[in-house]
């Protein structure tokens, strides 16, 4: 009678079970802020406003708005390159690519409203 309400219990119990968090989602802002400033604020304004040095390099509070954070994630792990410019690739170890998207996050601006259709 006894091994029905164990077997009972271990299925509840793995019912309960909380899956991790995708890899993308693991990253540090702070970090990511960090390394941001060292590779990528030659071109791009990182923090929440301010200009880019570079004209034709958005700031990055707007890089998510055309970019799912998952999918940038897995360019920047693969060191894909993220932009059709001449954006160097990085190769960043340590994920520190997760960091960076979580930095992103962190600072993103709201999209514009799309135009109603003409």
């Amino acid at each position: 009678m006894r091994l029905p309400i164990i077997l009972i219990a271990a299925v509840s119990l793995s019912a309960c079970a909380i899956e991790p968090a995708p890899a993308w989602q693991s990253g540090d802002a702070e970090v990511g802020h960090q390394v941001a400033q060292d590779l990528c604020a030659s071109c791009h304004a990182i923090e929440r406003t301010g200009d880019s040095p570079n004209a034709a390099a958005p700031p990055l509070r707007r890089a998510l708005w055309n970019f799912r954070p998952d999918w940038l994630a897995d360019d920047l792990h693969a060191s894909r390159a993220v932009s059709l410019r001449r954006m160097p690739v990085f190769h960043f170890g340590e994920g520190h690519e997760y960091d960076v998207v979580a930095y992103l996050l962190s600072i993103q601006e709201d999209a514009p409203p799309m135009p109603p259709p003409s």
